[in-house]
């Protein structure tokens, strides 16, 4: 008689250790193989076997089930990576699977070591999880860890990141933290604002010693002004202070910029190319359409889906040249808060862009009706002068400008213009027509 045996399972290991809380599945299977002494690609091989675990391939939760000894239920409860809806069923609401708010960090060694741990492990945490609060060690990149205590404005910032995070939501804390950051390492790449960087840097790095820009103890002294920065951003209150229409509102906004993160900064002179200049252009910009399409996470939409005839109706009373609308910009269309009879713009920024737009349809209306055309002298391209380059301009490009250049050099250096000579405002001429010239001059 033959009998049937059962599909052969993975045995359990000699050496088992316990999970971590939150840790990912492949540092747990790495400790697991380095207790037993044998290497994380080898233990993985012997998990994806087809041969060895036939007929059917194993489930990874029941394979590091039978090799740890540990139950399901308790691997569910530690290990979040291998959570699915379907596994998690019947587990209470804290065992569901992880949303995009989590990420992968390295657990603090001064953690491991007091749970007897010499090797390294990783684990899900909260995606505004910097730094280790118990041991005051930096733990956000895989370089070395190192201690941050001296520095008490870098732990203060990690409390702040995680109180931004529960005000607004852990979306709208990544988003200004992005734009946070862009704006702070453009200002410090122009060696603007970064006084305060440099302060916390040199506790990390002695005199002399070179950094780069993904160092992270660089990386640790700019948290502190970026996550004050983000503050400002995150909140839809002081966020929509540049656009309100108030000159107050707009000081405040930049009373804020200034205590925040860029002390002296002046909006007046900053430029075109300052990243504060350019993002409350395209904001303000953003804020005119029907339906704002970039709002953050916890802003409210300020404008609601209109039909297509009101939409059209408003776009062609705000574009007509004739509309006297003095409650709102004629620039950008926002509705004026202070309403005055001389007052036009709601800021400096829309006044210099409408000024732009009125030279750009001057010098069309000129060039269209003078219709002056001129001719590249080396190539024989035409243009529209004044519309297309400039009024005075010769040749088509800098190309062109170089070749007559070195065409006229050419005959300078040869040598039979040596009889030649160069005369102001009249070209080359020889020696005969200097003398003939001369007395025509005289006459």
């Amino acid at each position: 008689m033959n009998r049937r045996l059962p599909p052969p399972r993975l045995r359990r290991f000699p050496r088992t250790l316990p999970p971590l809380h939150h840790e990912t599945w492949d540092s747990y299977v790495s400790r697991l193989a380095a207790a037993n002494r044998i290497s994380h690609l080898e233990l993985h091989e012997h998990i994806d076997n087809r041969h060895r675990l036939h007929p059917d391939p194993l489930a990874l939760l029941d394979a590091i089930s039978g090799l740890s000894g540990h139950p399901r239920d308790r691997l569910l409860k530690a290990l979040p990576d291998l959570r699915t809806s379907d596994l998690t069923r019947g587990l209470p609401p804290v065992c569901h699977p992880l949303d995009r708010g989590w990420q992968v960090q390295a657990v603090c060694t001064l953690c491991l070591a007091t749970k007897g741990i010499s090797t390294r492990a990783r684990h899900w945490v909260r995606n505004t999880t910097r730094i280790c609060l118990r041991h005051g060690r930096w733990t956000d990149t895989y370089h070395d860890q190192f201690d941050i205590r001296p520095l008490p404005e870098i732990i203060q910032a990690q409390h702040d990141h995680h109180r931004l995070a529960r005000e607004h939501g852990w979306k709208t804390a990544v988003l200004a933290m992005r734009q946070a950051a862009d704006w702070c390492w453009r200002w410090w790449d122009s060696r603007r604002f970064r006084k305060q960087r440099d302060r916390g840097l040199r506790y990390f790095i002695p005199p002399g010693a070179g950094t780069y820009r993904e160092d992270p103890r660089l990386i640790a002294s700019a948290y502190p002004d970026i996550v004050a920065l983000a503050g400002l951003l995150a909140s839809p209150e002081l966020r929509s202070l540049p656009f309100t229409g108030s000159p107050q509102d707009f000081s405040r906004f930049i009373r804020e910029v200034r205590a925040r993160a860029a002390p002296g900064y002046r909006y007046e002179g900053a430029g075109v190319a300052d990243p504060l200049v350019r993002w409350i252009e395209e904001e303000r910009y953003y804020r005119t359409l029907p339906n704002h399409p970039f709002p953050m996470p916890n802003e409210p939409r300020t404008h609601n889906p209109e039909p297509l005839d009101q939409l059209t109706r408003r776009l062609n009373d705000l574009l007509a040249s004739d509309a006297d609308d003095r409650g709102r910009c004629a620039s950008c269309g926002t509705k004026l808060k202070a309403l005055k009879s001389n007052t036009r713009f709601c800021s400096t920024v829309c006044r210099s862009r409408d000024w732009r737009r009125q030279q750009h349809d001057r010098a069309l209306r000129d060039a269209s009706s003078r219709m002056q055309t001129r001719e590249c002298p080396v190539c024989g391209v035409t243009w529209l002068a004044g519309l297309e380059r400039r009024s005075d301009a010769r040749f088509c490009s800098g190309r062109c400008k170089q070749a007559e250049h070195r065409r006229r050099s050419a005959v300078f250096d040869s040598p039979i213009s040596n009889d030649l000579v160069r005369e102001p405002n009249r070209g080359l001429r020889r020696p005969d027509q200097l003398s003939r010239l001369a007395a025509e001059d005289l006459s």
